[in-house]
């Protein structure tokens, strides 16, 4: 998908390296995957590079928009606030900070820096800067290159943790990140745009409480009650991961949180935030070339063309079918009105010529009903009227029975459907008046 954007996540920690694999698209996150080399410190160089050549290969990983993190120990971490007035110039008064900050000459450093999104009501910007000397990161840039997967980006890891927590969860609840290996512990608050970071010895605490109440004051927080507590690293068992809080991010399970130190790296290239810093230079980072896309702009070019020219064809189409037929009509439409006018004569005259039928038709039903009722009726009946429309009779008159008149009429073999139409009444002569109807048949 053109929309859609991978990174890789990389983390040093303890003695391990350890990998998350994210994709963007549209505005969703989805994990991919987590991978993790135990002991890659205690490699030698050649075991370092094979074993993550292996990993890239067997697993595919995309070898774009890859992010290194390193223990915060190998850097420096500072907030400062600034006026905001200063927001145009903001790059050369870091520098300056940086300068003040840097137990390093500055030649022998990389940095950079973060900051909060801009209000107008607010008079001071927080920035985060990050510091760390070349002698660190530059073996690891060398070294990612040479395995055939360059960096584009790296950063500590209280910022990986304070960008994660920043990107994932954007609410006012503060977030406790307890990151713990087997010879360490680190400690991050991150409330706001506000973070604090510590790191202590291992201990054998599952939660080491001494840690976070070195964190808190630190922080400014009066006590962890209503933080988020999110637990990871090489030394949380199952029990201590169930409880903490689902990540936001789609095939993220539960028991990956242990790698949220991975996850948050890989948020960097893909998310923006408070805490988002890269340490490399511009100069050596690994950036896509924008030429291999001209394929991909190609043929989406093509393809929209093609989807236009599809939508486009049918109301083309008709509107030529459509000239095409005016001209023919307006051919033949002196031949189309004298073809009418005789049509229009024609069905006049069938008119005249059906009504003519059906009188004479129907008079000489009206003979042949006359005279079967003439036959079939006793002397003592009598009709005082008679009607005949479509085909149906209607008659009323006086007789003895009028059931008896009734049963001859159905006898007869011109006549179906004989019923009476109203009740019948008896007159003062003791005679039956009644009125029936019946259709005239054809006679058998």
């Amino acid at each position: 998908m053109i929309l859609a954007k991978s990174s890789v996540g990389v983390e040093i920690a303890g003695r391990d390296l350890r990998l998350a694999v994210l994709r963007s698209s549209v505005g969703k996150l989805r994990l991919l995957a987590t991978h993790r080399i135990a002991g890659f410190l205690d490699l030698d160089e050649e075991g370092k590079k094979k074993s993550v050549r292996t990993l890239v290969r067997n697993s595919r990983i995309p070898g774009m928009r890859v992010y290194l993190t390193l223990p915060r120990e190998h850097g420096i971490v500072r907030q400062v606030d600034l006026p905001s007035e200063m927001a145009q110039k903001l790059a050369e008064v870091v520098r300056l900070q940086v300068e003040t900050l840097s137990p390093w000459p500055l030649q022998e450093i990389y940095w950079d820096f973060g900051q909060e999104p801009q209000k107008k009501s607010r008079k001071l910007i927080t920035i985060t800067i990050a510091i760390v000397p070349r002698t660190i990161l530059d073996p690891w840039i060398a070294f990612f290159k040479s395995v055939g997967f360059p960096l584009t980006g790296a950063t500590l890891s209280s910022l990986a943790f304070g960008h994660g927590t920043n990107v994932l969860w954007k609410d006012d609840i503060p977030t406790i990140v307890l990151h713990q290996e087997q010879s360490y512990t680190e400690g991050i608050v991150v409330n706001g745009n506000r973070i604090a970071a510590l790191t202590a010895p291992a201990t054998e605490d599952t939660l080491p409480k001494p840690v976070i109440d070195r964190l808190l004051p630190v922080a400014k927080l009066a006590s962890a009650e209503g933080s988020r507590l999110l637990v990871c690293g090489e030394k949380p068992d199952a029990s201590v991961l169930v409880d903490n809080p689902r990540l936001p991010i789609e095939s993220a399970k539960q028991e990956f949180t242990r790698d949220f130190g991975a996850i948050a790296t890989a948020l960097l290239p893909l998310k923006e935030s408070t805490f988002k810093s890269n340490l490399v230079p511009l100069g050596l980072r690994y950036r896509e070339s924008q030429l291999r896309l001209i394929p991909t702009y190609v043929l989406g070019i093509l393809a929209v063309c093609i989807g236009v020219g599809l939508l486009v064809r049918a109301p083309y189409q008709n509107t030529v079918y459509a000239s095409r037929l005016d001209a023919e009509i307006k051919k033949v439409a002196p031949q189309v009105k004298e073809v009418a006018s005789q049509e229009a004569e024609l069905n006049q005259l069938s008119g005249k010529s059906r009504a003519l039928t059906t009188h004479l038709q129907n008079h000489d039903y009206n003979l042949e009903a006359l005279r079967e009722l003439a036959r079939v009726l006793p002397p003592s009946a009598f009709l005082a009227s008679y009607a005949y429309q479509d085909g149906t009779i209607t008659i009323s008159g006086f007789a003895r029975s009028a059931s008896e008149i009734q049963n001859l009429l159905e006898t007869s073999s011109m006549f179906k459907g004989v019923e009476f139409t109203n009740s019948v009444t008896r007159d003062a002569t003791g005679k039956d008046r009644f009125t029936m109807k019946m259709i005239v048949g054809v006679r058998q």
